[in-house]
């Protein structure tokens, strides 16, 4: 077993600040994460960085004149290799920023609770024991999978995660949930020559904005071409050679839409499934339960 002052579970933003200023008054930190594509957290990985990359890039005048479908792909393709060669950057510089202050130790591997004072590790090469009167959390948050028929089966469904590293541009995407993140990424596909429609559970469009607000996002998003459909009850997916059958009720009619690609932008959940919390005494509040159930 290793002793350190301080053990941090997520390279992402809090933890790793949070690792720099611990060590910097000479604690021993050892910061575990589990992806070595994460170092950085989500911001710098999946998140903030990568999307705003691609919407700039969808934004250049000569995507949005473009109507010839191969220059299109040969676009968004240079468009994704731009985006990863900037995250490869500042991931690397993000592990380098840790990994050579003296004081703090970067692990590799899944962690897990064994009490409420130590951790366990286990990568492909061993499983270690980690101990420290300090533990911190920093695992920040997953895609809310809906329990519909045929989404986990599918091979055309992706998460705000996963269809960032699509390689072929969809002609036709449908975006379920009509959120910040759904329509980010609708403004971007968009832009880029799909075909972009976005189903949206409530009879409000961004319904957390004001209303003036909000009708002027609908107003831009409707110029682009979206299509925006409200009070859509997303009810199954069916895969076939061409793509995907998606399937949806508004106002009790059955609907259904054919596709090549489907995001979930449904919301997000704790990420912390595997942690063995109840080791720690920490136990899972009746809501964060209630959001792993949406929809079932």
């Amino acid at each position: 077993m290793t002793t350190f002052d301080a053990i941090i579970i997520g390279f992402g933003k809090g933890g790793k600040t949070l690792a720099v200023e611990l060590a910097n008054r000479n604690w021993k930190v050892a910061v575990i994460e589990r992806s070595n594509k994460m170092y950085g957290g989500t911001c710098i990985n999946i998140g903030c960085i990568p999307t705003k990359s691609l919407a700039h890039q969808a934004k250049q005048e000569q995507v949005k004149e473009v109507q010839d479908p191969k220059v299109q792909l040969a676009q968004y393709d240079q468009a994704i290799q731009q985006k990863d060669e900037l995250i490869a950057f500042l991931r690397q510089k993000n592990y380098n920023n840790l990994a050579q202050h003296e004081n703090i130790q970067v692990c590799n591997g899944t962690a897990s609770f064994a009490s409420d004072h130590e951790v366990q590790v286990t990568s492909d090469k061993e499983t270690a024991v980690l101990s420290a009167p300090r533990i911190f959390i920093n695992t920040g948050a997953e895609t809310i999978i809906p329990n519909v028929s045929g989404v986990r089966e599918s091979q055309h469904v992706y998460t705000s995660t996963s269809i960032m590293d699509l390689k072929k541009l969809p002609k036709k995407l449908a975006i379920i949930g009509g959120g910040y993140i759904g329509l980010e990424f609708a403004s971007i596909y968009r832009q880029f020559g799909s075909e972009v429609t976005v189903l949206e559970g409530g009879s409000k469009f961004i319904a957390r904005e004001d209303r003036d607000v909000a009708d002027a996002v609908y107003d831009v998003f409707s110029k682009k071409g979206i299509d925006l459909i409200l009070n859509a009850n997303f009810t199954g997916l069916k895969d076939t050679q061409e793509g995907t059958i998606l399937s949806y009720e508004v106002a009790g009619n059955a609907i259904e839409l054919h596709v090549d690609a489907v995001l979930l932008a449904t919301g997000r959940k704790p990420n912390v499934d595997g942690l063995n919390l109840e080791a720690a005494g920490v136990f899972l509040h009746r809501i964060y339960k209630r959001l792993t159930a949406w929809r079932r």
